[in-house]
């Protein structure tokens, strides 16, 4: 007679936490191990790297990313039934949501890669004029990723070819840069690519003595 032993043991859990610099520890969430190592590279990482340990929940220190964004993606990751069709939906969010859910995915190394999110970002700041808080937002998010992902040279480059081509009235383009001076590398490398397009701009009207343009008034914009 086959005798069946129905007691279960629970499963590896993980308590995922959050440390910003003058706040209190913030729990995001408490997950099965097993999923969150999956598809969280930093995660499995960290917990590798803590060697074996026979506690059924483990604990995980996050640095970096907003609470909610980061939230959202482990929720998205915990409540997926069929891992490899993992995805994070961006398509209905603000673009200051969207560019936290990047961070979040940065923050966590989400695999398989997210490279939609990416790309939604990359579209709305390619074809929208942003605003000040956008541009702010997509700037401080994606600034520690710049040398590897195009977001924020992207950024960079529209918002400067938006100010220099007058997409921006006066009072619009002097506030976002005003704006723009409390990221001071951010405001320095907006500055600097309008100057290199004003000054292709002057090539190009020389070379083309018909070409009828309203000169551009750097001064008003950049405070020179």
């Amino acid at each position: 007679m086959l005798v069946l032993n129905r007691k279960t043991e629970t499963a590896p859990h993980v308590k995922i936490i959050l440390r910003a610099p003058n706040k209190p520890d913030r729990l995001l969430d408490t997950v099965p191990e097993a999923r969150i190592r999956e598809h969280s590279a930093t995660i499995d990482r960290t917990l590798a790297a803590a060697g074996d340990n026979a506690e059924q929940t483990k604990t995980v220190y996050l640095t970096g990313g907003a609470p909610a964004a980061l939230e959202y993606v482990i929720h998205r990751i915990a409540g997926r039934q069929e891992s490899r069709h993992l995805h994070i939906k961006v398509h209905d969010l603000t673009l200051v949501r969207a560019v936290a859910v990047f961070e979040a995915v940065e923050v966590l190394k989400v695999r398989p890669a997210q490279t939609h999110v990416e790309g939604h970002v990359v579209g709305y700041i390619s074809h929208d004029k942003v605003t000040p808080d956008e541009m702010m937002a997509v700037a401080r998010a994606s600034y520690p990723y710049r040398d590897t992902i195009k977001i924020y040279n992207i950024l960079v480059q529209q918002v400067a070819w938006s100010l220099v081509h007058g997409k921006y009235d006066e009072v619009e383009a002097n506030f976002l840069h005003n704006r723009s001076r409390e990221f001071s590398e951010f405001c320095r490398a907006v500055t600097d690519r309008m100057w290199e397009l004003k000054a292709k701009n002057n090539e190009h009207d020389a070379r083309s003595p018909d070409h009828d343009q309203t000169p551009i008034d750097m001064s008003a914009i950049t405070g020179a």
